[in-house]
Parts: C-alpha cells; sequence; structure tokens
C-alpha cells in the first residue's frame, strides 16, 4: 500500500489519514470482479435527454435524489480478503476505508456510491452486486433498494476508525419532488425498471439569485485571522442530516454549510441551532463549520460572508 505521510491538527497531533490506495493485488480483484459483472463496465449515469424527457416522465416510473456533486458516481466495493474501497472507474483509481467488518460480510457486494470529501460523507444510492448475484440487470430499482436497506442495516453501527460518516441516500417520488426541490443542486433521476441508466439533471433554466461580495471595510493585517461567527440552522427542505443553512447578524441567508468533522457532525445534531465559527473552503465553493460557539458570541456581518 502506498506510504502516506501522516499529518498534523492545529494542536500538533499526528493524524490517521482518512484513505489509503489500492495495492496492486486489490486492483486486479476489482478487475476479475468487474470482468464478472457486465454492469460494472457499463455507463450507469447519463445525461437527460431533453428530446425524450417527457416521454421519460410520462411512461417510467421515476424517483429522484439530489446528486451534491456533478462528477460520475463510483463503485463501493465489498470483496473477501480485502478492505472495502471506493473505485472510479473513469480515473482506474480508488481509495480504502478503516471500515470495521465482521469476517465475510457482504462479500462479492458492489454498490453505486459518492464520496463528498468536503462534507466527510460517502453517500450510498444503489446496490447492483449482492453476494455475488448480479442485481441491476434482473431486479427492479425499489427491489434493490429494499436489499441495500437491508444490507447497510447488518453493518456495525460503532466505527470508531472511520473518518467519514456513511448515509444512504432517500428517494424521493416524482410527486414529491416540487417540495424537495433546490435549483442549486443537481439531481439524479432513477428509472424503476431493471437494466435502466439513470439521468442526472441540472438545472441551467431557474435564474439564480446571486448577491455580489461585499469585503469587509475594515483594514486587517494578513497574519490576524477574524473569526467569522454565524448562526446555523438545520436545512430541511432536501431533508439529509448534515446540511444547515447559515444567517449572518441582519438575519440574511449566506448559504448552505458543511460539516468539517464527524465529532462536530454529532455536536451538531443535538442541537436546534447553534452560533458556529466557518471558514470558506475555496475548493468546493461554500462555507464549513468548524466549531460551535457559545450563545453569547456576536453574529458577524453579512458582508464579512462570502457568498456561495
Amino acid at each position: 500500500m502506498h506510504a502516506t505521510k501522516p499529518r498534523e491538527d492545529r494542536e500538533g497531533n499526528k493524524r490517521i489519514p482518512r484513505f489509503a490506495r489500492l495495492e496492486t493485488s486489490h486492483v486486479e480483484a476489482i478487475e476479475t470482479c468487474a470482468r464478472r459483472f457486465p454492469v460494472l463496465s457499463n455507463r450507469l449515469e447519463v445525461h437527460l435527454p431533453g428530446h425524450r424527457a417527457r416521454q421519460i416522465f410520462e411512461r417510467e416510473k421515476l424517483v429522484v435524489w439530489p446528486k451534491f456533486d456533478r462528477r460520475p458516481a463510483c463503485f463501493l466495493f465489498f470483496l473477501e480478503g480485502f478492505a472495502p474501497c471506493l473505485w472510479d472507474p473513469s480515473r482506474q483509481e480508488g481509495l480504502t476505508f478503516r471500515w470495521i467488518l465482521p469476517p465475510g460480510f457482504g462479500s462479492n457486494t458492489v454498490c453505486l456510491a459518492n464520496l463528498l470529501k468536503g462534507e466527510s460523507v460517502l453517500q450510498i444510492e444503489d446496490l447492483l452486486v449482492y453476494e455475488g448475484k448480479d442485481l441491476w440487470t434482473h431486479t427492479a430499482f425499489s427491489d434493490r433498494w429494499t436489499q441495500l436497506k437491508h444490507f447497510w442495516n447488518r453493518l456495525p453501527a460503532e466505527q470508531p476508525l472511520l473518518a467519514i460518516t456513511p448515509r444512504i441516500v432517500s428517494p424521493v417520488s416524482l410527486a414529491d419532488w416540487d417540495q424537495a426541490y433546490d435549483a442549486s443542486l443537481s439531481w439524479i433521476i432513477q428509472p424503476d425498471a431493471p437494466r435502466s441508466q439513470r439521468f442526472y439533471w441540472w438545472d441551467s433554466v431557474t435564474p439564480k439569485q446571486t448577491v455580489a461580495y461585499r469585503a469587509p471595510t475594515l483594514t486587517r493585517a494578513p497574519e490576524i485571522q477574524v473569526q467569522i461567527c454565524a448562526l446555523a440552522k438545520p436545512y430541511t427542505k432536501i431533508g439529509l442530516p448534515d446540511a444547515y443553512q447559515l444567517e449572518a447578524g441582519d438575519n440574511s441567508f449566506i448559504g448552505i454549510a458543511s460539516i468539517a468533522t464527524m465529532a462536530l457532525s454529532q455536536q451538531m445534531r443535538s442541537l436546534k441551532e447553534a452560533h458556529v465559527e466557518v471558514v470558506w473552503n475555496e475548493e468546493f465553493r461554500k462555507y464549513q463549520i468548524t466549531k460551535v460557539l457559545s450563545d453569547e458570541t456576536p453574529l458577524s456581518a453579512a458582508s464579512f460572508f462570502r457568498k456561495a
């Protein structure tokens, strides 16, 4: 396995890397599994074709869920004798997880998944192969979903070494999509029939509400770090546990924030709302919550925030 230099936290303590690269034998096992199940060599996610959209929506039984990431989904492999890993077929590379599993658990099982690194979340979206059986080719998505939940409930809940939060998405029926819809997100549209590619939808029609970023008027030395405090409230519109909306001191909406660590995620879930420290993540173009502050901490003015 490739060596990874330990990183240090703010207090100078060495941290164990969250992920590790795959050994050659692990990659060979994945390639053997892919040859056995052709679905793992197919393109499962395609853009919704505009000329067929009406036909698809009228004739297909569909469910939807937010995608959060424009990158294609990857495969989550549970192979006997190897650590669980996420494999990106487009880049031909993968990462293993420090996931504690019983011996032989779920061997030769493959899920469709996305790693949201900014939120430290592994989002599980489909069950393609279950204990050596090809489900995608012969089983409707609704039945695959039932088996995925059964498989997920067998996973040990306590994972002290797993530095991410795994979760399975909750599909929304087409009839309820308008209630959960958020134009700032991309969406997966999943037909129920077996052997059906799923579609992704990115709203390029709805006007985006953008507010120009106004820099703080005070002149600050580069070496001074200014703490930015926002009011965080659960963002319930899309029904996900680790999504929070941020408000400035004048109650103006700043954007949707992510959580930096698993411990902070657990702490936030016990609070209805909280004053939090936030930092801007340039890579993901959004704020991250880094610390829960006391309720007496004054909220920063809207001019201190960028708009996601």
